[in-house]
């Protein structure tokens, strides 16, 4: 559920949370432990273990996408980029 809102609106612009750099370095670390992929499947169960809402993750995956971090396709989920995946 997280990540099909996400794909469809993931260059409207938003405010970022205050927190929101150390937020995203957590949720980029727990997409590139999952193999630089997270399905909505695995999305729905492992981002509310670590407090994930739909908002902030949306928020985040927002600002990725800006910054060529995301793969923006048909996945079903979040897909990173090389550069995301790396961390070039």
């Amino acid at each position: 559920m997280y990540f099909r809102a996400l794909a469809a609106s993931a260059f409207i612009a938003s405010p970022l949370l205050a927190d929101a750099s150390t937020r995203a370095d957590e949720l980029l670390k727990l997409i590139r432990d999952n193999g630089c992929q997270m399905t909505t499947a695995e999305a729905d169960e492992l981002l509310p273990k670590h407090n994930f809402t739909m908002d902030e993750t949306r928020d985040i995956a927002r600002a990725w996408a800006k910054a060529g971090l995301i793969e923006m396709n048909d996945f079903a989920g979040i897909k990173l980029s090389e550069k995301g995946c790396q961390g070039a």
